[in-house]
């Protein structure tokens, strides 16, 4: 006998984490199939062979919400379930239909706030699914937007649907790891996440560095192996907190251990900066006896207080035992657009700081992340120097002063 829909396809759990609270917060119905010879595999790969009838996916899909939304009615922590849907679904709706997903919910007696919809499929936006996830909020439940940063556009989706959570691409966050510009756009978007009010959720860590750097990404919700995998039963909410503390009481000695070196190089930056300072004041230039710049210290130049770059560009170099090379081509530029420069105005002016310190840019000679070091001058003219950002620190590009 041919073994029903309900007996072929059900809901696996993968537990979501919310890292503030220490606890499982929601979890992820994904589905699964068991084989005659009982082997449990994902339905991923069904969903993704074009030869199989989309009516025939569109009642699995629904069979394994029903059996998630059942499954949560009778559960009494306070946890959401996040349920995928494909766009495609939605656009196939008669206009005067109930939508399934809300119907599913009464049926079963399932607070709709306790349900997240994700939508999976990177598409624009029509005006009939907007209308449709209008249809979702007013009936209580949260939106998120899947797979985020996975090569399409997403700003739109971001602007149109105003989600309540951004998830993550898997591959994209895991290549912002690599480090480089990879990772300063997934930054990015974590901030984007941040400024928009949206919650972001890293999917996909599997190891203590990508949790690590989830955090680093303004992520306060995570789900993936490092913590644990889909499965038939649901965990206890606080199951996870002993492993959390820990996490994070390492978390924030390494950022700690990070900021301390960023400020020792900094300082010693800032020292020789004030070391030379006078001799690039000066109105010829003797590049040649000035001291041997540190590893890391790019160039410095003078400007007017109007943006414009008074000097050449007094470049260091460090082959052949260091020194300085003069570089005229940036002299009249004007750099007031620039946010360091604000910054070492009213460090100037205001705050009487010594110098002040720009958050971390990309160097578009060189290519590399750098900062602006800069000093406001007594007749009113500002002296700056370019120095290599410390990868390798921390890398939350918060604005740091030196006294």
């Amino acid at each position: 006998m041919r073994p029903s829909l309900e007996q072929q396809f059900f809901p696996y759990f993968q537990p979501i984490i919310d890292v503030g609270r220490k606890s499982i917060v929601g979890y992820e119905a994904l589905g699964r199939t068991r084989s005659s010879a009982g082997t449990i595999s994902s339905i991923g790969p069904l969903f993704s062979d074009a030869s199989v009838d989309r009516q025939y996916l569109l009642d699995i899909d629904r069979c394994i919400r029903r059996q998630a939304m059942a499954r949560f009615a009778g559960v009494s922590d306070d946890v959401f379930l996040s349920l995928n849907l494909l766009p495609e679904w939605m656009s196939d709706l008669p206009e005067d239909a109930q939508v399934p997903t809300i119907a599913m919910a009464q049926e079963c007696g399932l607070a709709p706030e306790r349900i997240l919809i994700e939508f999976i499929e990177a598409v624009g936006e029509t005006p009939k699914m907007q209308e449709l996830v209008g249809r979702y909020r007013d009936a209580g439940m949260r939106i998120a937007i899947d797979d985020f940063g996975a090569g399409h556009s997403h700003i739109d989706r971001l602007i149109t649907l105003e989600p309540d959570f951004i998830k993550m691409d898997m591959s994209f966050f895991k290549r912002g790891m690599a480090g480089g510009l990879s990772q300063e756009v997934v930054k990015s978007l974590g901030e984007l996440a941040r400024r928009s009010g949206c919650h972001l959720l890293c999917e996909g860590v599997e190891t203590k560095e990508e949790f690590f750097f989830a955090l680093d990404c303004n992520a306060r919700f995570v789900q993936g192996y490092f913590f644990y995998p889909p499965s038939a039963e649901l965990i206890t909410p606080d199951y996870p907190q002993a492993m959390l503390t820990a996490l994070l009481a390492e978390y924030v000695q390494r950022k700690i251990g990070h900021l301390q070196a960023r400020e020792s190089y900094h300082a010693g930056m800032s020292a020789f900066f004030s070391e030379i300072e006078s001799a690039l004041r000066a109105p010829a230039v003797d590049l040649v006896n000035l001291p041997v710049p540190p590893e890391g210290f790019l160039r410095a130049y003078l400007c007017h207080r109007s943006g414009d770059q008074l000097s050449p560009n007094y470049e260091s170099f460090h082959r052949d035992g260091g020194g300085w090379a003069c570089m005229p081509e940036n002299r009249g530029l004007n750099w007031s657009m620039r946010p360091y420069f604000h910054q070492i105005l009213a460090a100037g002016e205001i705050q009487h700081r010594r110098h002040s310190i720009s958050s971390p840019y990309r160097d578009l000679r060189t290519g590399q992340l750098c900062q602006t070091l800069g000093t406001l001058l007594d007749d009113g003219c500002i002296l700056l120097a370019d120095i290599a950002f410390r990868e390798d620190r921390d890398s939350s590009g918060d604005d740091l002063y030196l006294r």
